[in-house]
This record gives C-alpha cells, structure tokens and sequence, in this order.
C-alpha cells in the first residue's frame, strides 16, 4: 500500500461543526503520523518476503535478493535470508540491535569482513552454510557474546585466525563440517569455547586427530566430535588427551584411512556412548583399544577388511546395545563367542556380508536381550534356530540368502507363518 490513499482517510474522521480548536487538530495530527507509520511499515517488507510484526520475523528465503535488505522492522528477531544471491553482509547488520536468528545460508557470500557482526550482542543462531567463504579473520565474530550455534558448513574455509573465536564464549554448537580444513594452526583457535558441546569437523581434508586443539578446549565441555571423511591413516596415544575428552559421549571417525589404532588411545574416553569407525582400513578387531570403553551403546565398524571376528571380540563392552557389522568384503569366520561379553546387546546389523557362508552354532544363543537380527544379502544356505534366542525376537531379517530348500529350514517358514 502506498501513501497516495491517505489523504482519503480524512473523509472517515467525524465532520466538525465548527473549527477545530487545538485540541482536535492534535487529534487529527496523532491519527495522520498513525496512518503515516503503519504504511510505511508496511513498506519496510521487500518483494518476495513475508514480514510479520507480532513475531518480529523476516522470511526472505528464495526471494531473489542480490543486497542484504536494510529496510526491515529495526526490531526485527529473526531473519531468514536463506537460498537468495547475495554477496556481502558487510554494513548491513548495524540496523539490526535485536537479532536473535539469522539464517544467511545458501547465498555467494566469500567474506565475512571484520566487525560485521559487532552490533548483534543478543544473536544466538548464526547459519552461514552452503556459502564461499574462505576464511575466518581475528574479528570476523567480535561481539557475538551470547551465540549458541554457528554453521559455518559446506563453505571453502580453509584458514582460521587463532583469535577468530575470542568473543563467542557462550557458544555450544560449531559446525565446520565440508571446508578445505588441513589443520589449525593455532592450537589455542577454540580455547574461550568454555560451553562447547558440539564439533563438527567432517569432510574436511584432516591428516591428523587435532589433538593439540581438543587438548586446549575448556575441560569437560565437549560431548560429540565428528571426524569423518577427512584423511585420518592412525590413532596414537594422544589422539585423545586426557582430562578434556572425559566428557565425550559421541565420536565419529567414520570414511578416513585409519589402519591402526594405539592400545591406549581411547582410554580417556571414559563417557562415550557411540563410537563409529566404519569404512575404514582396519584389518582385525580392535578388541584391545575399545576394551575400556565400559559405557559403550552403540558401535559400527562396517566397511572394514576385517577377515574374521574372533572369540570375544567386544571384550568388556558389557553395555553394548547396538552393534554394525555390514559390508565386510574380506569377513568370512565369525567365533561362537564372538558376542560372549555383550549382555545387553539388542541389535545386531550384519548385511552384506558376501564371504558369510555360515553361522556358527549357538552364536547369539547367550544374547538373551537381543530383539533385532539382521544378515541380509550374506552367502548363508543354512541357519538354525540354535543361532538365536528366537523366543525373545522382535524381527530377523535373513532375506537375500541363497538358502537351500530343505527340513532344516522348516522353522524359519514356521516363525515367518507366526509374524502373518
């Protein structure tokens, strides 16, 4: 709506018999500057938009945008500027005190400047994803004191200056994942994260276990790491340093090239829960490594070249509740105490095995826990019902099995009758 209407709306104020006196005419100037002020901003909202001043929100996503729009609501809380063409943020944000979200992501952005963010004190959600930046300066975040979560994923970020992350003290969310990232180098970049819960480092082009970095983290803070799809070959002794990862529940170091691990490297990991190393190029079990790792739940080691699991390969992982072990090209012999230590095991994902021909007897028979089985697309011909506690599944998935016809198999069509 433009302004050319309002002198109309004179007509809808009550007639005056006589000449307003001041009183009236102030009335008259209150309603005008009202009037005045609801259409202009009405006009704050660019084309393509949708603004809504009772939630203090901007949804600008898709809407073609090559500039960051400077004439939205000053009060304005949440900004969504997602999926649009623009290039700089530079100058921009001053006119925006009250942020709360801001959502750039999927835009050509390649810089984030210095001081750019200064004004945004009250800013929590950064999302900057999908973006062309390529580094991170000493003042690229100044001021961003109470910023919980920042996105900065799938960019070209390949240096961050060691000071980049002095300001961002309350932040427990970092996402670096699918940058150019070889290493930082300064080793104290992440030190004022005294909050940080949540690293995520994947798809980057890292050589080693950034030790030096995590062992500069404020201790006890952080409790998921990703690693995966970076170019990791071994874990040492000090991959993980001591007293810092104690708090760690959830390590990803899935599709790297880890071929060895040393027998002490995961010994400060005394919280983690979820451990996954699959698609990597380890050739046994690393029974020993994974020994202390008492609180263990869920473990994938798929897409290894491990040729065997032998007895007691999940040695005092009495916790284990969910365990992959798929896509093993080379695995062909696998123990009838394999899974002995592991009590508490309910899930067991063994599918694409193609060297698995047979099961040995009673395998899963002291898992009085477990409720889901699957070994799909094996070599299997035969199976017996002593392989598992049948009584106390929920789902066995043997499908894809070039399994021989014959009485043996009679229980298995008995049990799939019983689940119609």
């Amino acid at each position: 709506m433009g302004l050319a209407p309002v002198a109309g709306l004179w007509s809808l104020l009550p007639p005056w018999r006589e000449a307003p006196s001041s009183a009236q005419m102030c009335h008259r100037a209150l309603l005008l500057g009202l009037v005045l002020w609801v259409t202009a901003a009405s006009a704050m909202c660019p084309p393509q938009c949708f603004c809504y001043d009772d939630t203090l929100t901007a949804a600008c996503t898709n809407a073609k945008l090559e500039v960051f729009p400077i004439q939205l609501n000053p009060d304005v809380k949440h900004i969504d500027l997602s999926d649009n063409k623009i290039a700089s943020v530079a100058y921009t944000l001053t006119f925006y005190i009250n942020l709360l979200h801001l959502d750039i992501s999927y835009n050509k952005i390649q810089s984030l400047g210095s001081h750019n963010f200064e004004r945004q004190e009250n800013l929590t959600f950064l999302n900057i994803s999908f973006n062309q930046i390529a580094q991170l300066g000493k003042d690229t975040f100044k001021g961003l004191k109470l910023l919980k979560l920042l996105d900065l994923s799938n960019n070209s970020i390949e240096l961050v200056d060691g000071s980049a992350f002095k300001d961002t003290v309350e932040l427990e969310l970092l996402n670096f994942s699918n940058n150019k990232i070889t290493s930082f180098e300064d080793p104290l970049v992440f030190k004022n994260l005294r909050r940080l819960k949540f690293l995520y480092l994947g798809g980057n082009q890292i050589l080693d276990v950034p030790n030096k970095v995590l062992q500069n983290l404020p201790y006890s803070s952080i409790e998921v790491l990703t690693l995966s799809n970076n170019y990791i070959d071994m874990l040492d002794d000090l991959s993980f340093p001591s007293p810092v990862m104690g708090s760690l529940r959830q390590l990803s170091l899935s599709s790297n090239a880890i071929s060895g691990i040393h027998r002490s490297s995961f010994n400060s990991l005394h919280s983690l829960t979820h451990l996954d190393l699959s698609d990597n190029n380890l050739t046994s079990v690393p029974t020993e490594q994974m020994s202390k790792l008492s609180q263990l739940t869920e473990l994938d080691l798929s897409e290894n070249m491990f040729s065997e699991i032998p007895a007691v390969a999940f040695q005092s992982l009495f916790h284990l509740k969910i365990l992959h072990i798929s896509k093993m090209h080379r695995l062909s012999r696998i123990d009838s105490r394999a899974f002995v230590d592991n009590i508490h095991l309910e899930s067991v994902i063994m599918d694409d095995n193609r060297e698995v021909k047979v099961l040995p007897a009673r395998v899963f028979h002291g898992n009085l826990h477990l409720r889901h089985i699957s070994i799909r697309r094996n070599s299997l011909r035969v199976i017996d019902a002593s392989h598992f506690p049948v009584d106390n599944l929920q789902s066995l998935d043997v499908s894809d099995n070039p399994f021989d016809c014959n009485c043996s198999m009679f229980w298995l069509w008995k049990l799939a009758l019983q689940e119609k």
